[in-house]
Protein backbone atom coordinates (compact mmCIF):
# COMPACT_ATOMS: atom_id res chain seq x y z
CA UNK A 1 0.00 0.00 0.00
CA UNK A 2 1.34 3.71 -1.01
CA UNK A 3 2.14 5.46 2.06
CA UNK A 4 -0.60 8.13 3.29
CA UNK A 5 1.98 11.34 2.94
CA UNK A 6 2.81 9.85 -0.38
CA UNK A 7 -0.98 9.30 -0.98
CA UNK A 8 -1.58 13.01 -0.08
CA UNK A 9 0.83 14.25 -2.38
CA UNK A 10 0.82 12.37 -5.47
CA UNK A 11 -3.16 11.57 -4.99
CA UNK A 12 -4.87 14.45 -7.26
CA UNK A 13 -2.50 13.20 -10.11
CA UNK A 14 -3.17 9.42 -9.26
CA UNK A 15 -6.30 9.96 -10.23
CA UNK A 16 -6.63 11.97 -12.94
CA UNK A 17 -3.80 9.60 -14.76
CA UNK A 18 -6.15 6.22 -13.42
CA UNK A 19 -9.33 8.27 -14.95
CA UNK A 20 -7.99 8.33 -18.45
CA UNK A 21 -8.84 5.85 -21.07
CA UNK A 22 -7.30 5.76 -24.62
CA UNK A 23 -10.72 7.75 -25.47
CA UNK A 24 -9.06 10.75 -23.74
CA UNK A 25 -6.73 11.19 -25.99
CA UNK A 26 -5.86 11.23 -29.62
CA UNK A 27 -5.80 7.58 -30.70
CA UNK A 28 -6.07 5.16 -34.15
CA UNK A 29 -8.45 3.20 -35.03
CA UNK A 30 -8.42 1.60 -38.96
CA UNK A 31 -6.09 4.71 -40.49
CA UNK A 32 -8.43 7.32 -38.45
CA UNK A 33 -7.90 9.60 -35.45
CA UNK A 34 -10.30 9.35 -32.95
CA UNK A 35 -11.35 11.48 -29.65
CA UNK A 36 -14.05 10.97 -27.21
CA UNK A 37 -14.89 7.58 -29.03
CA UNK A 38 -15.74 9.42 -31.90
CA UNK A 39 -14.04 9.98 -35.50
CA UNK A 40 -11.84 13.21 -34.99
CA UNK A 41 -10.39 15.76 -37.74
CA UNK A 42 -9.81 19.23 -38.03
CA UNK A 43 -7.81 21.94 -39.35
CA UNK A 44 -6.55 24.44 -36.50
CA UNK A 45 -3.19 26.06 -35.64
CA UNK A 46 -0.14 26.01 -34.11
CA UNK A 47 -0.41 28.61 -31.18
CA UNK A 48 4.15 28.65 -30.69
CA UNK A 49 4.31 31.29 -28.27
CA UNK A 50 1.59 30.41 -26.06
CA UNK A 51 4.14 28.51 -23.18
CA UNK A 52 6.57 30.76 -24.86
CA UNK A 53 5.06 34.08 -23.96
CA UNK A 54 4.30 32.86 -20.19
CA UNK A 55 7.38 31.31 -19.23
CA UNK A 56 9.16 34.61 -20.44
CA UNK A 57 7.38 36.43 -17.52
CA UNK A 58 8.30 34.43 -15.03
CA UNK A 59 12.11 34.66 -15.78
CA UNK A 60 11.00 38.14 -16.07
CA UNK A 61 10.22 38.09 -12.56
CA UNK A 62 6.30 38.94 -12.97
CA UNK A 63 3.63 36.50 -11.68
CA UNK A 64 2.03 34.50 -13.99
CA UNK A 65 -1.70 35.34 -12.72
CA UNK A 66 -5.04 36.42 -14.08
CA UNK A 67 -3.59 39.84 -13.62
CA UNK A 68 -0.80 39.48 -16.25
CA UNK A 69 -1.49 41.14 -19.87
CA UNK A 70 0.44 38.37 -21.52
CA UNK A 71 -1.49 35.39 -19.51
CA UNK A 72 -4.68 37.05 -20.23
CA UNK A 73 -3.75 37.33 -24.20
CA UNK A 74 -2.83 33.64 -23.82
CA UNK A 75 -6.09 32.90 -22.28
CA UNK A 76 -8.16 35.15 -24.90
CA UNK A 77 -6.46 33.63 -27.90
CA UNK A 78 -7.56 30.07 -26.10
CA UNK A 79 -11.14 31.56 -25.79
CA UNK A 80 -11.43 32.97 -29.33
CA UNK A 81 -10.04 29.36 -30.84
CA UNK A 82 -12.73 27.02 -28.69
CA UNK A 83 -15.83 30.02 -30.01
CA UNK A 84 -14.65 28.99 -33.46
CA UNK A 85 -14.77 25.74 -33.35
CA UNK A 86 -11.22 24.29 -32.99
CA UNK A 87 -10.01 22.06 -30.07
CA UNK A 88 -6.45 21.49 -30.63
CA UNK A 89 -3.55 23.24 -31.11
CA UNK A 90 -0.04 22.95 -31.38
CA UNK A 91 2.84 24.22 -29.17
CA UNK A 92 6.33 24.43 -28.64
CA UNK A 93 6.64 23.24 -24.98
CA UNK A 94 10.49 24.06 -24.15
CA UNK A 95 11.93 27.67 -24.21
CA UNK A 96 13.43 28.55 -27.57
CA UNK A 97 16.74 27.21 -28.87
CA UNK A 98 19.47 26.64 -26.50
CA UNK A 99 17.41 27.94 -23.17
CA UNK A 100 15.19 24.89 -23.78
CA UNK A 101 17.74 22.70 -22.62
CA UNK A 102 19.38 24.72 -19.86
CA UNK A 103 15.61 25.79 -18.61
CA UNK A 104 15.59 21.73 -17.68
CA UNK A 105 19.20 21.16 -16.40
CA UNK A 106 19.68 23.79 -13.98
CA UNK A 107 17.51 23.15 -10.49
CA UNK A 108 16.24 26.72 -9.87
CA UNK A 109 14.97 27.16 -13.21
CA UNK A 110 13.50 23.90 -14.24
CA UNK A 111 10.97 25.35 -11.30
CA UNK A 112 10.19 28.22 -13.73
CA UNK A 113 10.06 25.96 -16.58
CA UNK A 114 7.47 23.67 -14.74
CA UNK A 115 4.92 26.73 -13.08
CA UNK A 116 5.10 27.70 -16.97
CA UNK A 117 4.08 24.54 -18.00
CA UNK A 118 1.45 23.66 -15.22
CA UNK A 119 0.09 27.16 -16.25
CA UNK A 120 -0.51 26.34 -20.10
CA UNK A 121 -1.98 23.50 -19.68
CA UNK A 122 -4.56 24.89 -17.00
CA UNK A 123 -5.21 27.54 -19.44
CA UNK A 124 -5.99 25.03 -22.16
CA UNK A 125 -8.06 23.07 -19.96
CA UNK A 126 -10.39 25.69 -18.98
CA UNK A 127 -10.77 26.08 -22.75
CA UNK A 128 -11.47 22.61 -23.39
CA UNK A 129 -8.28 22.72 -26.34
CA UNK A 130 -6.01 20.21 -26.48
CA UNK A 131 -2.45 19.92 -27.44
CA UNK A 132 -0.22 18.59 -29.66
CA UNK A 133 2.73 18.90 -27.24
CA UNK A 134 6.16 19.44 -28.61
CA UNK A 135 8.64 18.41 -26.43
CA UNK A 136 11.96 19.84 -28.63
CA UNK A 137 13.92 16.63 -28.20
CA UNK A 138 16.54 18.12 -30.80
CA UNK A 139 17.93 21.39 -28.69
CA UNK A 140 19.38 19.10 -26.15
CA UNK A 141 22.98 20.11 -27.65
CA UNK A 142 25.92 22.03 -26.27
CA UNK A 143 25.00 24.37 -28.99
CA UNK A 144 24.71 28.43 -27.87
CA UNK A 145 24.32 31.56 -28.33
CA UNK A 146 26.57 34.53 -28.14
CA UNK A 147 26.79 37.47 -29.09
CA UNK A 148 23.91 37.19 -31.84
CA UNK A 149 26.13 33.79 -33.33
CA UNK A 150 25.59 30.51 -33.07
CA UNK A 151 28.57 28.49 -31.14
CA UNK A 152 28.66 25.03 -31.28
CA UNK A 153 30.25 23.19 -28.48
CA UNK A 154 31.55 19.45 -27.44
CA UNK A 155 28.26 17.34 -28.51
CA UNK A 156 26.08 18.65 -31.66
CA UNK A 157 23.37 17.61 -33.64
CA UNK A 158 24.75 14.54 -34.86
CA UNK A 159 26.36 13.56 -31.31
CA UNK A 160 22.47 13.94 -29.94
CA UNK A 161 20.49 12.32 -32.75
CA UNK A 162 23.26 9.23 -33.38
CA UNK A 163 24.71 8.15 -30.12
CA UNK A 164 21.97 7.14 -27.34
CA UNK A 165 24.98 7.13 -24.88
CA UNK A 166 25.63 10.90 -25.36
CA UNK A 167 25.67 13.49 -22.34
CA UNK A 168 22.77 15.12 -24.29
CA UNK A 169 20.67 12.18 -24.82
CA UNK A 170 20.70 11.02 -20.78
CA UNK A 171 19.51 14.99 -20.14
CA UNK A 172 16.90 14.65 -22.75
CA UNK A 173 15.89 10.78 -21.32
CA UNK A 174 15.60 12.21 -17.88
CA UNK A 175 13.36 15.55 -19.31
CA UNK A 176 10.89 13.26 -20.96
CA UNK A 177 11.21 11.00 -18.08
CA UNK A 178 10.08 13.57 -15.94
CA UNK A 179 7.76 16.14 -17.37
CA UNK A 180 5.69 12.76 -19.48
CA UNK A 181 5.35 11.66 -16.00
CA UNK A 182 4.17 15.18 -14.59
CA UNK A 183 1.50 15.18 -17.43
CA UNK A 184 0.75 12.16 -18.82
CA UNK A 185 -2.55 12.85 -16.10
CA UNK A 186 -3.65 15.75 -18.13
CA UNK A 187 -6.26 15.05 -20.35
CA UNK A 188 -5.25 18.29 -22.28
CA UNK A 189 -2.58 16.57 -24.08
CA UNK A 190 -3.85 14.90 -27.05
CA UNK A 191 0.02 13.61 -28.29
CA UNK A 192 3.62 13.87 -27.58
CA UNK A 193 5.83 15.24 -30.25
CA UNK A 194 9.28 14.37 -30.24
CA UNK A 195 10.86 17.65 -31.63
CA UNK A 196 10.71 20.07 -34.63
CA UNK A 197 11.81 19.98 -37.76
CA UNK A 198 14.93 17.31 -37.09
CA UNK A 199 14.78 15.78 -40.38
CA UNK A 200 16.02 18.96 -41.94
CA UNK A 201 19.56 18.40 -40.23
CA UNK A 202 19.86 14.95 -42.52
CA UNK A 203 23.00 14.89 -44.79
CA UNK A 204 23.43 18.27 -45.36
CA UNK A 205 26.51 20.25 -45.38
CA UNK A 206 29.76 19.05 -46.78
CA UNK A 207 31.46 15.89 -47.51
CA UNK A 208 31.85 15.15 -43.75
CA UNK A 209 28.06 16.25 -43.56
CA UNK A 210 29.52 19.68 -41.42
CA UNK A 211 26.78 22.37 -42.03
CA UNK A 212 27.90 25.93 -40.93
CA UNK A 213 30.43 24.59 -38.65
CA UNK A 214 27.96 21.87 -37.02
CA UNK A 215 28.41 18.41 -37.25
CA UNK A 216 24.96 16.60 -38.90
CA UNK A 217 23.40 13.47 -38.93
CA UNK A 218 22.70 11.24 -41.76
CA UNK A 219 18.72 10.15 -42.08
CA UNK A 220 19.29 6.60 -40.85
CA UNK A 221 20.85 8.19 -37.58
CA UNK A 222 17.36 10.54 -37.53
CA UNK A 223 15.16 7.29 -37.94
CA UNK A 224 17.05 5.75 -35.16
CA UNK A 225 17.00 8.14 -33.10
CA UNK A 226 13.12 8.84 -33.64
CA UNK A 227 12.70 4.73 -32.78
CA UNK A 228 14.68 5.65 -29.81
CA UNK A 229 12.28 8.36 -28.25
CA UNK A 230 9.21 7.27 -28.82
CA UNK A 231 9.93 4.32 -27.43
CA UNK A 232 10.85 6.38 -23.90
CA UNK A 233 7.74 8.37 -24.10
CA UNK A 234 5.81 5.01 -24.53
CA UNK A 235 7.53 3.29 -22.02
CA UNK A 236 6.34 6.45 -19.65
CA UNK A 237 3.11 7.07 -21.27
CA UNK A 238 1.63 3.88 -23.29
CA UNK A 239 -1.72 5.78 -23.62
CA UNK A 240 -0.62 8.02 -26.31
CA UNK A 241 0.41 8.45 -29.86
CA UNK A 242 3.92 10.10 -30.47
CA UNK A 243 4.58 12.16 -33.35
CA UNK A 244 7.90 12.98 -34.70
CA UNK A 245 7.51 17.08 -35.37
CA UNK A 246 9.32 16.16 -38.89
CA UNK A 247 9.37 18.52 -41.54
CA UNK A 248 8.68 17.36 -45.37
CA UNK A 249 12.20 15.89 -47.06
CA UNK A 250 14.30 18.32 -48.34
CA UNK A 251 13.54 17.91 -52.75
CA UNK A 252 17.05 16.13 -52.80
CA UNK A 253 16.64 13.95 -49.61
CA UNK A 254 17.63 10.67 -51.06
CA UNK A 255 20.27 12.08 -53.04
CA UNK A 256 21.86 13.72 -50.04
CA UNK A 257 21.95 10.73 -47.99
CA UNK A 258 23.09 8.33 -51.12
CA UNK A 259 25.23 10.08 -52.95
CA UNK A 260 25.73 13.85 -51.42
CA UNK A 261 24.40 15.60 -53.90
CA UNK A 262 21.38 18.00 -54.52
CA UNK A 263 20.08 16.15 -57.58
CA UNK A 264 15.89 16.61 -57.25
CA UNK A 265 14.45 12.98 -56.21
CA UNK A 266 11.75 11.42 -58.13
CA UNK A 267 8.47 10.70 -56.16
CA UNK A 268 9.69 6.72 -55.70
CA UNK A 269 12.67 7.66 -54.01
CA UNK A 270 11.01 10.61 -51.74
CA UNK A 271 8.73 7.52 -50.56
CA UNK A 272 12.07 5.37 -49.56
CA UNK A 273 12.59 8.35 -47.29
CA UNK A 274 9.29 8.59 -45.57
CA UNK A 275 9.49 4.59 -45.57
CA UNK A 276 13.35 4.84 -43.43
CA UNK A 277 11.56 7.16 -40.88
CA UNK A 278 8.19 5.54 -40.53
CA UNK A 279 7.41 2.59 -41.59
CA UNK A 280 8.93 0.14 -39.00
CA UNK A 281 9.17 2.85 -36.04
CA UNK A 282 7.29 3.31 -33.12
CA UNK A 283 6.49 6.69 -33.89
CA UNK A 284 2.70 6.83 -34.56
CA UNK A 285 2.11 9.15 -37.51
CA UNK A 286 3.77 10.39 -41.04
CA UNK A 287 4.37 14.03 -40.12
CA UNK A 288 4.97 16.94 -42.04
CA UNK A 289 5.65 20.32 -42.37
CA UNK A 290 4.53 22.24 -45.59
CA UNK A 291 4.95 25.94 -46.92
CA UNK A 292 4.30 25.86 -50.68
CA UNK A 293 3.60 29.74 -50.69
CA UNK A 294 3.42 30.61 -54.55
CA UNK A 295 4.19 27.64 -55.83
CA UNK A 296 1.83 24.37 -56.58
CA UNK A 297 4.20 21.62 -54.01
CA UNK A 298 7.86 20.97 -53.35
CA UNK A 299 9.54 20.24 -56.68
CA UNK A 300 11.28 16.49 -57.37
CA UNK A 301 12.02 15.16 -60.51
CA UNK A 302 9.16 13.25 -62.62
CA UNK A 303 10.03 9.79 -63.86
CA UNK A 304 10.16 11.51 -67.75
CA UNK A 305 13.04 13.31 -66.33
CA UNK A 306 11.13 16.85 -65.96
CA UNK A 307 10.50 19.00 -63.26
CA UNK A 308 7.23 17.92 -61.33
CA UNK A 309 5.31 19.03 -57.66
CA UNK A 310 5.08 17.03 -54.80
CA UNK A 311 1.67 18.31 -53.27
CA UNK A 312 -0.49 17.59 -50.29
CA UNK A 313 -2.31 14.82 -52.33
CA UNK A 314 1.06 13.00 -53.22
CA UNK A 315 1.59 13.00 -49.45
CA UNK A 316 -1.38 11.48 -48.99
CA UNK A 317 -0.09 8.53 -51.48
CA UNK A 318 2.86 8.23 -49.41
CA UNK A 319 1.47 8.06 -46.06
CA UNK A 320 -0.86 5.32 -47.45
CA UNK A 321 1.74 3.51 -48.51
CA UNK A 322 3.82 3.98 -45.22
CA UNK A 323 0.92 2.65 -43.66
CA UNK A 324 0.37 5.38 -40.98
CA UNK A 325 -1.75 8.43 -40.86
CA UNK A 326 -0.73 11.64 -42.33
CA UNK A 327 -0.53 14.92 -40.09
CA UNK A 328 0.40 18.00 -41.51
CA UNK A 329 1.91 19.97 -38.23
CA UNK A 330 2.77 22.94 -39.96
CA UNK A 331 0.79 24.46 -43.20
CA UNK A 332 1.57 28.28 -44.53
CA UNK A 333 1.46 30.36 -46.87
CA UNK A 334 3.60 33.18 -46.18
CA UNK A 335 3.84 36.75 -46.64
CA UNK A 336 6.98 38.09 -49.24
CA UNK A 337 8.32 41.73 -50.02
CA UNK A 338 7.93 42.82 -52.89
CA UNK A 339 11.51 43.19 -53.11
CA UNK A 340 11.77 39.61 -53.07
CA UNK A 341 12.01 39.42 -56.65
CA UNK A 342 12.36 34.93 -57.26
CA UNK A 343 8.48 35.32 -56.23
CA UNK A 344 6.92 38.47 -57.34
CA UNK A 345 8.43 37.57 -60.93
CA UNK A 346 6.37 34.28 -60.91
CA UNK A 347 3.29 35.14 -59.00
CA UNK A 348 2.59 39.10 -59.80
CA UNK A 349 -0.66 38.39 -57.64
CA UNK A 350 1.15 37.18 -54.85
CA UNK A 351 0.64 39.07 -50.93
CA UNK A 352 2.95 41.08 -48.69
CA UNK A 353 0.89 40.84 -45.19
CA UNK A 354 -2.05 38.60 -43.99
CA UNK A 355 -3.56 42.48 -42.92
CA UNK A 356 -4.31 42.43 -46.98
CA UNK A 357 -7.18 39.85 -47.07
CA UNK A 358 -8.17 41.12 -50.17
CA UNK A 359 -4.62 39.73 -51.83
CA UNK A 360 -4.09 36.88 -49.46
CA UNK A 361 -7.04 35.54 -49.27
CA UNK A 362 -6.89 33.71 -52.55
CA UNK A 363 -3.48 31.94 -51.52
CA UNK A 364 -5.17 30.94 -47.59
CA UNK A 365 -7.88 29.14 -49.52
CA UNK A 366 -5.93 27.33 -51.94
CA UNK A 367 -3.69 26.21 -49.60
CA UNK A 368 -6.64 25.25 -46.99
CA UNK A 369 -8.58 23.72 -50.61
CA UNK A 370 -5.49 20.99 -51.03
CA UNK A 371 -5.76 19.67 -47.44
CA UNK A 372 -9.63 19.44 -47.71
CA UNK A 373 -9.52 17.66 -51.33
CA UNK A 374 -6.91 15.50 -50.05
CA UNK A 375 -8.56 14.03 -46.88
CA UNK A 376 -5.84 15.03 -44.10
CA UNK A 377 -7.24 14.56 -40.95
CA UNK A 378 -4.93 16.37 -38.80
CA UNK A 379 -3.72 20.08 -39.74
CA UNK A 380 -1.99 23.02 -37.87
CA UNK A 381 -1.40 26.00 -39.59
CA UNK A 382 1.36 28.78 -38.97
CA UNK A 383 0.40 30.77 -36.77
CA UNK A 384 -2.67 31.69 -34.75
CA UNK A 385 -1.75 35.02 -33.04
CA UNK A 386 1.78 36.12 -31.68
CA UNK A 387 2.53 38.36 -29.08
CA UNK A 388 6.27 38.61 -29.82
CA UNK A 389 7.33 42.49 -29.88
CA UNK A 390 9.15 41.33 -33.00
CA UNK A 391 5.89 40.40 -34.75
CA UNK A 392 3.89 43.63 -34.20
CA UNK A 393 4.69 45.54 -37.22
CA UNK A 394 1.96 46.75 -38.88
CA UNK A 395 1.84 45.72 -42.68
CA UNK A 396 4.14 43.17 -42.29
CA UNK A 397 2.25 40.45 -39.96
CA UNK A 398 2.17 37.18 -40.77
CA UNK A 399 -0.19 35.14 -38.35
CA UNK A 400 -4.01 34.67 -38.22
CA UNK A 401 -6.08 36.73 -35.97
CA UNK A 402 -9.43 36.52 -35.52
CA UNK A 403 -9.62 40.43 -34.51
CA UNK A 404 -6.94 41.49 -37.06
CA UNK A 405 -7.67 39.33 -39.69
CA UNK A 406 -11.41 38.52 -39.59
CA UNK A 407 -12.12 37.61 -43.39
CA UNK A 408 -9.01 35.35 -43.40
CA UNK A 409 -10.46 33.35 -40.11
CA UNK A 410 -13.56 33.13 -41.59
CA UNK A 411 -11.96 30.77 -44.52
CA UNK A 412 -10.29 28.81 -41.84
CA UNK A 413 -13.94 28.10 -40.21
CA UNK A 414 -15.14 27.09 -43.36
CA UNK A 415 -12.18 24.96 -44.45
CA UNK A 416 -12.85 23.04 -41.12
CA UNK A 417 -16.67 22.34 -41.49
CA UNK A 418 -15.75 21.02 -45.00
CA UNK A 419 -13.23 18.93 -43.74
CA UNK A 420 -15.22 17.02 -41.37
CA UNK A 421 -18.03 16.82 -43.71
CA UNK A 422 -16.03 15.49 -46.11
CA UNK A 423 -14.55 13.05 -43.70
CA UNK A 424 -17.68 12.07 -41.98
CA UNK A 425 -16.79 13.94 -38.10
CA UNK A 426 -19.81 15.34 -36.19
CA UNK A 427 -19.93 19.12 -36.93
CA UNK A 428 -20.14 19.60 -33.30
CA UNK A 429 -16.54 18.54 -32.96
Amino acid sequence: MMPTAVLLATGCAVCRAQALTRDDVLSIRDGRFYLDGEPFAEISFNKFDLFWQIHDQLVAGNAIDAANPLVQAQDKALRNLREMGFRSIRIFALPWGPSGPASYADAERRKSLYAALDRTVELCERHGIGIIWSLGAGNFTDTRLEDGKWVFGEEQQRELIADPASRGRRLLYEYIDETVDRYKGRKAVLMWEISNEVTLSADIGDADRIYNGERMPTLLEVARFFQDVAGRIKAVDPLRLVSSGGSNMRESQWHLYHERNWQKDTFEQQLWCFDLLYSRSAVDVMDIHSYPNHLPGFAIMGEDGRETWLDTAGYMDMAAHVGKPLMIGELGVLPVPRTERTVWDVTPDYFETMEDAAAAGPWVSRTLDSVVEAGVQLTYWWAYQSDRPMDQEPGSRWYIDRDLTPELMALFIDANQHLKAKLGVAATQ
